[in-house]
């Protein structure tokens, strides 16, 4: 779709891309660098560059909590709970120290940076040529189970499994911010920001 111009290769998520790439396939892997290059996530420079750029933004005006409260919602609430709302695929967010804007900042732009323990994605592969990826929920003498990017609980014998490895890469995507116009971003974070629950 992309080489008939179909779908815009920038359009979509590097870990969108790199799920590809799991796969381990040299045709999948040679048409992936070709049209992506390396998909590695922000560099130190770029990152902090975009810190700065969305910082800067923040502070250049005040957001309304309520209508961050559905941004987010529409967004992160799809993985994380904040006040006890939302998906419980990433870390609860209401126990994180969100005063912390720089912090929130690095792991939202680069959320490969810094993984919480027990969100680390592993990567399985099994010997009828499945690949999955995800955290692991549970794991006993015989299953895995894995908790993938949707929310779906994969279950895979351990007899089945061919490979398995830890990835440097979180389940989180990247560049989710660059999505938002400057006003829904300070609505969003004046929300991620509060300190208790909205009435």
């Amino acid at each position: 779709a992309v080489d008939r111009g179909d779908v815009a290769s920038e359009s979509l998520q590097p870990s969108v891309v790199r799920r590809m790439l799991l796969h381990r396939d040299k045709s999948i892997e040679t048409s992936v660098r070709q049209r992506w290059g390396h998909l590695e996530a922000p560099q130190t420079e770029e990152m902090f560059a975009e810190i700065d750029r969305v910082k800067g933004i923040l502070e250049s005006g005040s957001g309304i909590p309520h209508h961050g409260k559905k941004i987010f919602m529409q967004s992160c609430g799809k993985c994380h709970v904040l006040f006890g709302q939302g998906g419980h695929i990433g870390p609860d967010l209401t126990v994180y120290h969100r005063n912390d804007l720089r912090r929130m900042l690095v792991n939202v732009i680069n959320p490969s940076w810094e993984i919480r323990e027990g969100f680390e994605n592993t990567v399985i592969y099994t010997e009828d040529g499945l690949t999955v990826n995800g955290f692991v929920t549970d794991e006993d003498n015989q299953m895995v189970v894995l908790k993938t990017a949707d929310g779906q609980n994969v279950m895979i014998r351990k007899d089945q499994i061919e490979g398995q490895l830890a990835s440097k890469h979180s389940l989180m995507p990247e560049g989710i911010l660059r999505n938002f116009t400057d006003q829904q971003l300070r609505n969003l974070f004046a929300y991620l920001r509060a300190s208790q629950p909205l009435p």
